[in-house]
């Protein structure tokens, strides 16, 4: 099979999308050609797949320049409704990417069976689009978000009319639509016609089981509780510190030999709260953003991997860190509303608490910690978690299924 992907962000650039793409076409048994941006000067993104590029049939790297930057980049963010909203900063690099296309095709005119496109950023949808109408390609488009729909995009009443159109056109002309969990799908095609949503597909993100190496803490007898990942907007910590600080004077023996590793950016302001200036020091430890391979490395590492998300009543998000740890087989521990996250953890046999329900975050904390020592004691070395769930994540399964939905469209 020969597709087209169109991906703003591929490896080598170290990017969540780009890693999480990357994986699906490094696995997917097709002849795969790419349209991306610019790779960045100091990109050192295969470190995962060093030989991403030799599993493509070709590479049209295309050049994006912002039309601002600096402070009057973050000014315009903030003071213009439509400024780098409708759908995306990177709008304006869709039609040079589809003359950079549209070019390839006149020296070369084989043509690829289907075209598959990536979003975030949404833009990859509208050359897409394009590309549909020029090259009357049947058309897979791929969401890892919701598109108007998303509740973390500034309410914008100009922009959010115009994502609704963009987004409906996608729909509409695409001939499959794929969302990375069911809760995502049925958020968005809900103010779709059914004959729109038969079209809508479920794939999750997938892990890579070989990058994950051996575990490094023999002779450890501490207790390691990770988040990897940052924090920003209502995504904090601050349901954790809570917890931690009800433990530490209730149950201050149940914290002796726990550490709590934070890896990524928090922003200072998290720290300034009463619960955390009343933890002993030493509990809680910040550790600077490390590179992909690495944090895969600390998942394995740690005896208990925590998921923190924002206090909504109900989240759609299923964020690909959550689909690494499952490739950890590492014990987790979801402080995370109803929704797609706490299904799956609660599917592989995890602790769920609602961030909104403190004495659940404590007891589900207690249990966790007390499971960790128990685990320890026994000298437990099997994979955590239920193992029929966690294949449905594994990065090949996910490339099957992939290849599956392209299948339907060519056929």
């Amino acid at each position: 099979m020969d597709l087209l992907a169109v991906s703003y962000m591929l490896p080598p650039n170290l990017y969540p999308q780009a890693i999480q793409v990357g994986r699906m076409l490094h696995n997917l048994p097709a002849r795969i050609g790419v349209v991306c941006g610019q790779v960045h000067q100091f990109a050192s993104g295969l470190d995962c797949y060093p030989d991403f590029d030799e599993k493509l049939s070709y590479r049209l790297e295309v050049p994006f320049s912002p039309r601002l930057s600096g402070w009057t980049h973050r000014l315009a963010v903030y003071g213009f409704p439509l400024y780098a909203r409708s759908p995306d900063e990177f709008k304006s690099w869709v039609p040079d990417a589809e003359k950079a296309v549209l070019a390839h095709f006149e020296r070369n005119p084989e043509r690829p069976q289907a075209l598959l496109t990536f979003g975030e950023p949404m833009s990859d949808h509208l050359l897409g689009l394009r590309l549909k109408q020029k090259l009357a390609l049947p058309w897979v488009a791929h969401f890892s978000d919701p598109w108007s729909d998303n509740p973390f995009r500034r309410r914008f009443p100009l922009s959010n009319f115009l994502n609704r159109r963009y987004e409906a056109q996608v729909v509409r002309h695409a001939d499959r639509v794929i969302f990375t969990s069911q809760e995502t799908l049925d958020l968005v095609m809900r103010k779709y016609p059914g004959e729109w949503r038969a079209k809508a597909r479920v794939l999750p993100h997938g892990f890579e089981p070989a990058l994950y190496g051996e575990r490094q803490r023999e002779g450890d007898d501490s207790i390691v509780l990770r988040y990897l990942g940052n924090f920003y907007g209502n995504r904090s910590p601050l349901p954790l510190f809570k917890a931690l600080a009800i433990l530490h004077r209730e149950s201050p023996s149940l914290l002796e030999g726990v550490r709590v590793e934070l890896v990524g950016h928090i922003p200072p302001r998290m720290f300034m709260n009463s619960a955390y200036r009343a933890l002993p020091a030493g509990l809680v430890q910040t550790v600077s953003t490390v590179s992909y391979r690495q944090s895969l490395r600390l998942m394995a590492d740690a005896d208990l991997l925590l998921v923190i998300d924002a206090p909504e009543e109900f989240s759609v998000f299923l964020p690909s860190k959550l689909v690494d740890y499952l490739g950890a087989g590492v014990p987790i521990l979801g402080i995370v509303p109803p929704g797609a996250s706490a299904k799956l953890i609660s599917r592989m046999g995890g602790e769920v608490a609602n961030p909104r329900d403190l004495p659940a975050v404590v007891d589900s904390l207690r249990r966790s910690i007390a499971d960790c020592r128990q685990a320890q004691a026994e000298k437990r070395n099997t994979s955590w978690g239920n193992s029929t769930v966690r294949q449905q994540y594994c990065a090949d399964t996910v490339a099957e299924r992939l290849h599956s939905i392209i299948s339907e469209v060519v056929a």
